[in-house]
């Protein structure tokens, strides 16, 4: 069983879901979000168990905790202090007004950034950086992310931290997701919207969680 970190990490928890009326709700089944896990049932799609590649130099994972508004200035100098690739996790999202859009970015888990190294790590290589507030450590005393937690960072890791669009495909009357985050995602699809073409996701890193609204776009089968 994974070991509760000692933090108490002040994040939003999980809202229940909302009531919806039968026009808002979605016409997509979440069964139908994954290809190729066609021949997995709803509880095990909603909840995928991914295996992320690791690369040499990137075997050990660790969360550093620090000051929201200077979480890019933290991401760019941990490096410095340590022999890492920082992740700094933001979201992609397209806002719609008429016919035109923008793509906007939004911190995905504001005040936290990830760290991959080949190295062991202590907690006091950041105590000089500015903006650092603590490596997040586990109540047994380790710092390095294990289960759940890893494999969070590790499918942040493959999109180097950019969550952007997914990609979906029609079949007939469905929606299939056939490239992006929402594919292989770390968390747990709670709702579908398919008229606004986006899916909320809820992740977690130990007991703090965030739900989040992901978009995807239609292609050409």
């Amino acid at each position: 069983m994974q070991q509760a970190f000692k933090l108490n990490l002040l994040t939003p928890r999980l809202t229940d879901k909302p009531a919806q009326s039968p026009a808002s709700r979605a016409v997509l089944d979440p069964l139908d979000l994954y290809d190729p896990f066609d021949s997995l049932d709803l509880e095990e799609l909603k909840s995928l168990d991914v295996k992320y590649h690791i690369e040499p130099g990137q075997e050990y994972v660790y969360c550093l905790h620090c000051v929201a508004w200077k979480q890019r200035y933290v991401a760019s100098e941990a490096p410095k202090f340590f022999p890492c690739k920082a992740v700094n996790p933001i979201l992609i999202k397209r806002l719609w007004k008429g016919k035109t859009y923008k793509d906007i970015v939004y911190s995905l888990m504001p005040g936290y950034i990830f760290l991959f190294s080949a190295e062991p790590m202590d907690s006091g290589r950041f105590s000089n950086l500015d903006g650092t507030l603590r490596v997040l450590q586990y109540a047994g005393g380790g710092y390095a992310l294990s289960e759940r937690d890893e494999q969070l960072a590790r499918w942040l890791l493959k999109y180097d931290g950019t969550l952007g669009l997914s990609k979906a495909i029609r079949v007939g009357d469905r929606t299939r997701i056939v490239q992006g985050p929402l594919k292989d995602h770390a968390g747990t699809i709670l709702e579908v919207n398919n008229h606004r073409r986006r899916a909320k996701l809820g992740i977690a890193l130990n007991k703090a969680e965030w739900s989040v609204w992901m978009d995807f776009e239609f292609i050409d089968s």
